[in-house]
């Protein structure tokens, strides 16, 4: 059997960031470095901020496109309407929710996307459906299985750990704003800003910006 490392280097962006965060915040002993692309500290006021704000802000025809497929009575809290409907069993109700929650998500994650609206007659579709939403929706609707700010509060675990957070100035997702108040509480960690870029590693420079950043923790570890 092969030899299990004692420590490690964790790579993850985005829910990947959660779940690095998270682990490292668990057995702190068991990482040697970390880097972050896109933070996410699973809160609903980040859900809330790419959704509820970014989207009807940078995308308003996008957002009238999301809120259309629910009853006017339930489009003040969109996104636990949509949860529900996407966790919902029957597959007439949770296909088109969750190919509209995976669209919409999709466009905001890129900085200038090839489209900027929903095709509302294809959400009805008999096709494949997208795994992450029915994943999200479980996991958000339970607030990530963690206290509110739970990562953001435990950041004093990861001392000693050296980290790179790499941050698409543009990124409407995960804005800058969350990976500098992790920073702040995480002194071990850099942020590296990429100017011009969104949320998703193919947009220009961000993955050139992980590779460097995962080449430069391990230097600093073989040191």
């Amino acid at each position: 059997m092969p030899a299990t490392p004692e420590r490690w280097m964790i790579v993850g962006g985005s829910w990947g960031a959660t779940l690095a965060l998270a682990y490292a915040q668990a057995h702190p002993d068991r990482v040697s470095g970390i880097v972050l692309r896109a933070t996410f500290l699973g809160t609903r006021s980040e859900l809330e901020g790419a959704f509820l704000d970014a989207l009807p802000r940078f995308y308003p025809d996008l957002a009238d496109d999301f809120s259309s497929l629910l009853p006017e009575a339930e489009r003040a809290k969109p996104l636990d309407a949509y949860w529900r409907r996407i966790l919902d069993a029957d597959p007439a109700v949770h296909g088109p929710f969750a190919r509209a929650w995976h669209d919409a998500e999709r466009i905001l994650s890129e900085h200038m996307p090839s489209r900027t609206r929903l095709d509302l007659s294809s959400l009805k579709s008999s096709g494949a459906l997208p795994a992450t939403p029915f994943m999200e929706a479980h996991y958000f609707a339970n607030d990530c299985f963690m206290r509110p700010d739970q990562l953001l509060d435990e950041a004093g675990k990861l001392a000693g750990i050296p980290s790179v957070i790499v941050q698409g100035r543009y990124d409407l997702l995960c804005p800058p704003t969350t990976s500098h108040a992790l920073a702040a509480a995480w002194r071990d960690s850099e942020i590296r800003i990429v100017e011009g870029a969104g949320h998703t590693l193919y947009d220009p420079g961000v993955r050139d910006a992980v590779m460097k950043a995962i080449a430069d923790i391990a230097s600093n570890i073989s040191r």
